[in-house]
C-alpha cells in the first residue's frame, strides 16, 4: 500500500505546525508498518495510543493558535478534528476487539492517509496562509 511521505506540498508555512504534522505522518507510517509486519499486539496498541495522545496534543495546539489569532475557520477545524478523533477511537476499539486484521490495516492506510493529506492541504493550508499574512511563521 502507498505510504504517506512528507514533502513541501504539505507545508503550511508555520514551523511548529509543520513539525507536528511530520510527527503525525511518521506515526501513521509506524502504525501501517506495524500491521504489515505483524508486530506484537502490544506494540501496535502502543503506537495507536501514541497517535491518540499526539493527535489530541496537536489539535489542541492548533485550536489554541486559532483562538489566539482570531482565525475565522476555527469551527470548521474543530469539527474536522473531532471527526478524526472519533474515527481514531473507532480504530482503537476495532483493534481491541478484532486484533490486527487486514481490514483494519486497510482502513488505517486509506482513510487516515486520505484524511490527513486532505486536511493538511485543505483547511490547515488556509490556516498557514492566514498566519503568514499576519507575519507569523513561528509559534511559541
Amino acid at each position: 500500500m502507498a505510504k504517506i511521505e512528507w514533502n513541501d506540498s504539505l507545508s503550511v508555512g508555520v514551523d511548529l505546525i509543520d513539525e507536528q504534522h511530520k510527527m503525525l505522518i511518521q506515526k501513521l507510517r509506524d502504525l501501517s508498518d506495524a500491521f504489515e509486519t505483524g508486530r506484537e499486539m502490544n506494540k501496535i496498541m502502543q503506537t495507536l495510543e501514541f497517535m491518540v495522545d499526539y493527535t489530541d496534543f496537536h489539535f489542541s495546539a492548533e485550536e489554541e493558535t486559532m483562538v489566539k489569532h482570531d482565525y475565522p475557520g476555527l469551527e470548521l477545524q474543530k469539527d474536522q478534528h473531532q471527526q478524526f478523533v472519533t474515527t481514531l477511537d473507532h480504530i482503537v476499539e476495532d483493534f481491541q476487539e478484532e486484533g490486527p486484521t487486514k481490514a483494519l490495516a486497510t482502513s488505517i492506510n486509506v482513510f487516515l492517509h486520505n484524511w490527513l493529506i486532505n486536511h493538511i492541504k485543505g483547511v490547515d493550508l488556509k490556516l498557514g496562509q492566514f498566519l503568514n499574512e499576519k507575519g507569523i511563521a513561528k509559534l511559541e
